[in-house]
């Protein structure tokens, strides 16, 4: 099975004694998940034990799974999630997903600690074993003097994006990188190699990997885009794509 999951070998392995653990009764809680690690779960686990997901917000990307014997019943609290909404004076400052996030890890929280960040309330998701640290630990964020409401999980997640038009002449990653974000052929493929480019949350060290319409490319410390492959083409035969930058 190993050699199907090439570079998740060890996330494989801690999978498997999940499945081991819900066949000999045990209900499994993990931290939160991207929705490849998720993908793999189901892959790897099949039929052979029920999996339930929940990331504490409407549309939520990372989510905590539980894998239980198909007999569970399973509740909201099971998943061990508390959501929070960040309240603030908007008049003196303006607070991001990036300002939360930046506090949270401030604070010493494990990134897979964190769910999602929702921006309209400002809201987070976080692990139940961490919130009592966090609401007794976080009283300001940047300038401003917060607090932290205790919210249900009502709440939508809605990406905002930024819409760029470019010009490629394939869909290789390490042209794509170099293009929607600017820089040289060579450094594209540097980053690529050096692990610091996803494609739908799954590190790709390929250069030469095609992308395709609708595909997610994280580049760290660069940020997000959705690529949108058009119909339209230049007189040159190259792409005419656009990118979605998540804001």
């Amino acid at each position: 099975m190993l050699e199907h999951f090439k570079g998740e070998e060890a996330f494989v392995r801690k999978i498997l004694d999940y499945q081991n653990q819900a066949e000999n009764g045990k209900m499994v809680l993990t931290k939160f998940l991207d929705p490849h690690k998720r993908e793999i779960i189901h892959d790897v686990i099949g039929q052979r034990a029920a999996i339930y997901e929940e990331g504490g917000f409407v549309g939520a990307e990372n989510k905590r799974v539980i894998i239980c014997p198909d007999y569970y019943e399973i509740v909201p609290e099971d998943f061990k999630i508390h959501v929070y909404e960040v309240g603030y004076s908007e008049k003196f400052d303006h607070l991001a997903h990036k300002d939360v996030l930046g506090a949270l890890m401030h604070l010493g929280i494990e990134r897979a600690c964190i769910g999602d960040i929702c921006k309209q309330p400002l809201a987070f998701a976080i692990t139940a074993e961490n919130s009592d640290y966090v609401v007794m630990a976080l009283k300001k964020i940047k300038r401003s003097s917060i607090r932290l409401i205790p919210h249900d999980f009502s709440l939508t997640i809605v990406n905002d994006f930024k819409k760029k038009e470019f010009v490629a002449t394939s869909l290789r990653l390490d042209k794509l990188i170099s293009v929607m974000f600017g820089l040289s052929r060579a450094k594209a493929m540097d980053a690529i190699h050096m692990g610091s480019v996803k494609v739908n949350h799954k590190v790709i060290e390929q250069t030469d990997y095609l992308c395709n319409n609708n595909d997610i490319i994280s580049f760290r410390r660069h940020g997000r885009v959705k690529l949108q492959v058009t119909a339209r083409t230049t007189k040159a035969g190259n792409y005419i794509v656009e990118g979605l930058f998540y804001l």
